[in-house]
Formats: C-alpha cells, structure tokens, sequence
C-alpha cells in the first residue's frame, strides 16, 4: 500500500472506519450480504439487482487494499485542502478563516460555472456554520461558513500543508 504514503492520513483513517462500518461480519472483505445488510441497518431495502450493480467492475474480494483504491479513484479529480482553501479565501476579506454563506451561495449561483440555488445549498448544508457579530441585511445575525474545516471535507485525499 504504498500509495498511501503521500495521502492525507486522516483522511485515509476515515475511509478505513468507513470499511469497518460496511465489513458487517469483520471478516476482512465487503460482501454482496454486508453491502446488502448496511443499507438495510439505514432503513433501505437494496434489491439483488441494485447491489449486483454496485460491485459491478469491482475488484474481489473487496478487502480494505481494494476499498481504499476505489474510493481514491472515486475521488481523483477532487483538489487538494491547500488548493480549496486558497479558493475560499478571496471571499475572506479579512483572514479570519470564515465567510459570508449568503454571499459565497449568492456567487457560486451566479458566475462561473453556475450552481443551481439546491446544489449550491446542498454544498453547504454539512459545513461549520457560525453566527454574528454581523447583521446581514435583514438585521439578522450574519451566518459565516468556516471554510477551513469545509475545505477539509470536500477536498481530495492528497497531502496539504494545512492541518
């Protein structure tokens, strides 16, 4: 495994937890049964057909090696937290690590290649996110996104400086 060598060792930890969470039976391998039986602990009835479909063109046995590999290459494209991180901060007039949501939703739906208003919501809806000392135009407390620890969720499993 020595791919792993230049990845993001929390990261990769995270995806080992997540291998122990499908590995039902902690035999080592993710079956067509324990694949099966977690959607059925998430209250989702998968058919033999639907879950025959997800270990289509995957390697077997699913041992942790191949989990890890897959899940890499799911995410291959995704950039890197140093490089997400310099993107959110032409946001962050003023260093603090946070943004204005309202606005970064306002532009991500606006310029660029657009998101819709549920994508762009949908992007957001699992970051840190704070409130205050700012009103926002509706005298409303200002909600700030952090984008430092959102960075660290949606980029990719390579090394950074930050962390």
């Amino acid at each position: 495994m020595d791919f792993l060598k230049d990845l993001n060792q929390p990261k990769v930890y995270e995806l080992k937890k997540a291998f122990c969470l499908f590995d039902l039976d902690g035999d080592g391998v993710i079956s067509e049964q324990d694949l099966k039986n977690t959607f059925l602990t998430l209250g989702v009835d998968k058919s033999e057909y639907d879950i025959d479909k997800m270990f289509e063109g995957v390697v077997q046995p699913l041992n942790l090696d191949v989990f890890l590999l897959l899940m890499l290459q799911r995410a291959n494209g995704l950039a890197p937290q140093d490089v997400m991180v310099g993107a959110f901060r032409m946001w962050d007039k003023a260093n603090a690590g946070f943004i204005d949501k309202e606005r970064f939703v306002h532009d991500i739906t606006t310029y660029g290649d657009r998101f819709t208003l549920a994508e762009a919501n949908e992007a957001v809806a699992d970051a840190v996110i704070t409130r205050g000392p700012q009103l926002n135009d509706e005298g409303q407390l200002l909600e700030k996104l952090d984008y430092m620890d959102f960075a660290e969720n949606i980029s990719g499993f390579q090394k950074t400086d930050h962390k």
